[in-house]
């Protein structure tokens, strides 16, 4: 999708005490790159893995269309951003928002 998208959700994780402590490259096949992330009040370390399959190649990260927590039920579609469009933009925000929270919590999304 775009930029803004993981811009989005580092700000969103961030927010939550998470950290990107590493950027992974991907699997050149469906993987587009991978988040390690922690937390300091959290003994867990998460792997974000940003969804990039494609037809002839897997995409760069800017051009993922989701990520998903590996290992874990948790996961996220990168919608249109909504700019015109305030339910499309409340839609993104609030499944961002219960993403991040899940992730946090520990619970499926």
């Amino acid at each position: 999708m775009a930029q803004w998208h993981l811009d989005e959700l580092r700000r969103a994780l961030e927010h939550k005490g998470w950290r990107v402590t590493a950027e992974l490259p991907g699997d050149d096949y469906k993987i587009s790159g991978t988040w390690e992330l922690k937390r300091s009040a959290d003994p867990r370390t998460l792997l974000l893995d940003l969804d990039g399959f494609d037809d002839m190649n897997v995409l760069p990260p800017a051009e993922s269309y989701g990520c998903v927590i590996r290992g874990a039920p948790h996961s996220l579609y990168f919608r249109r951003r909504g700019t015109g469009d305030p339910i499309a933009r409340e839609r993104w925000q609030t499944e961002l928002a219960n993403f991040v929270e899940a992730i946090s919590a520990n619970v499926a999304v």
